[in-house]
């Protein structure tokens, strides 16, 4: 296993030609330097501490206390201390990430990092990914919603899981890349095999001002910085958009010729597939694919994994193969299953095109009515709301409810959803606003008739709901299956 890096002359040497105004201000003797972290509170005795400047908190306020808890060195835009060596960067989210992959060793060099960006879809293809490459016999490990409080860690513990995964043997890490992590420099430093696009549509417009601003932040992980072959599914405008600007800049020369592009046409591969609750059939390079997985989403997302699979050298009929025995991913058009006559799922849509694409998934399967239970985050772009709302009045019955309020009034929140089902061309047979989410989850299972099918949208995996600034235990599935249970049904069919 090649050594990390522990020297902060040797580590700033790795780093110089690719960090701009990387220059030590202080002539003291060189340091021995242990850990990198850009949050004070992480600090331990040999850290060097990066100061990063936020949307709230700017890390040069801390430099001090960074040095009380043990810092040895500072990485700051501006200079701020004497007490330790201090290095001057023009650009330190952007010296976090390389310094932290160079302390690492650069464990994305010895390993194929698999990079997902896009608005809906990043979980389920890392661990699609993840799961063909154990399949075929090799080791790999997934990162991202499942693994961490951030869909995409800071640098330090990114580049640290990184090196973990490499010394237990991985050969393959498939991550989820959040578009706050490629503005925030999160992945600089990294060198990514493949790169995934699954889709774009209105999210996080609490950060990016736009959705062009938010489209250019995940476009960075398909430059030359970071050097991978693409994988894009072109049925979505915005992944049509950048294939061709990809094409345009190998035309050019600006990107490499010989970076692969593939693309996938999920809607061409939907629109042929069979769809059940709990599997789908469909065709995939000549190969005919029965994946245990519902939800016409999984189709795409299972081909945009295979894609990225044959990219990374693996057989194709070994990937084939694999998406045979696809495990369930948590949340994901979860089924709950108490041996009731109509179908309750559990899906992270939490967008207003997942949405509709849970309720189009649902549609497809069901004979019955589509009962949709679902809310809107608080403290998060609330633009997207009475857009979560005209989303959902594809369904048949709705009810609108919380998500995580955080700190707004949840009658709010549910008041914003309203206006877009209000506004809608298209209204639902019944509309209903109950706040307690456990409550609209019974009701809605309550009023289910055979052949009807529940769909509980929003939180997906999570086992927590936040009202205020409390954090309790609230799991949909379990909510679901305690409903299920006080009507009677107890067993799985």
């Amino acid at each position: 296993m090649i050594s990390e890096i522990d020297s902060l002359q040797e580590l700033l040497a790795s780093v110089n030609t690719v960090v701009p105004g990387l220059v030590s201000s202080t002539g003291q003797a060189d340091v021995s330097v242990t850990a990198i972290t850009q949050d004070s509170r992480a600090v331990v005795p040999g850290t060097l501490f990066c100061a990063v400047a936020g949307a709230t908190l700017d890390g040069h306020d801390f430099v001090d206390s960074a040095i009380d808890a043990g810092a040895v060195a500072v990485v700051v835009e501006r200079a701020t201390t004497d007490r330790v060596p201090e290095v001057l960067t023009t650009d330190t989210r952007r010296a976090t990430g390389y310094l932290a992959a160079a302390q690492s060793a650069q464990p994305s060099k010895h390993l194929d990092l698999v990079g997902v960006t896009g608005t809906n879809g990043k979980t389920s293809v890392v661990s699609l990914v993840a799961h063909i490459v154990r399949s075929c016999g090799d080791v790999a490990a997934a990162m991202g919603t499942l693994t961490g409080a951030l869909t995409t860690a800071a640098a330090p513990e990114f580049q640290r899981s990184l090196r973990q995964h490499l010394v237990d043997g991985c050969s393959v890490v498939a991550a989820e890349i959040s578009s706050h992590a490629l503005d925030q420099q999160r992945i600089a430093g990294s060198d990514v095999s493949v790169a995934i696009f699954t889709n774009l549509s209105q999210d996080h417009l609490d950060y990016h001002a736009d959705m062009e601003e938010y489209f250019e932040a995940k476009a960075q992980l398909f430059t030359d910085e970071f050097g991978a072959d693409a994988v894009i599914d072109i049925s979505d405008p915005w992944g049509a958009r950048l294939a061709e600007r990809i094409r345009e800049l190998r035309s050019t020369g600006a990107l490499p010729a010989d970076h692969e592009l593939v693309t996938v046409d999920g809607a061409a591969l939907i629109a042929d597939a069979r769809l059940e609750q709990r599997s789908s059939a469909f065709t995939w390079r000549g190969h005919a694919i029965e994946l245990p997985l519902g939800g016409s989403f999984s189709v795409t997302n299972a081909a945009l994994a295979a894609e990225a699979a044959v990219i990374l050298g693996y057989d194709e009929a070994a990937i084939a193969a694999a998406l045979h025995v696809a495990v369930p991913i948590p949340g994901r058009f979860e089924s709950v299953d108490n041996g009731q006559p109509f179908a309750v799922v559990v899906d992270y849509s939490h967008t207003p095109a997942s949405v509709t694409v849970a309720i189009e998934s649902a549609r497809e399967i069901s004979d019955g009515r589509v009962i949709i239970v679902f809310g809107a985050a608080g403290d998060r772009d609330p633009g997207k709301r009475p857009l979560m709302g005209a989303a959902a009045t594809a369904a048949d019955i709705v009810y609108v409810t919380s998500d995580n309020p955080r700190t707004e009034d949840p009658d709010a929140i549910i008041d914003d959803v309203v206006v877009g089902i209000e506004n809608s061309s298209h209204r639902p047979a019944e509309i209903h606003r109950i706040a307690d989410r456990a409550e609209a989850i019974r009701s809605a299972i309550t009023g289910a008739v055979p052949g009807d099918i529940v769909v509980i949208a929003g939180k997906g995996h999570e086992d927590y709901q936040i009202v205020g600034t409390t954090r309790s235990d609230f799991d949909d599935r379990e909510h679901a299956r305690s409903a299920l249970l006080s009507l009677g049904w107890e067993s799985a069919s």
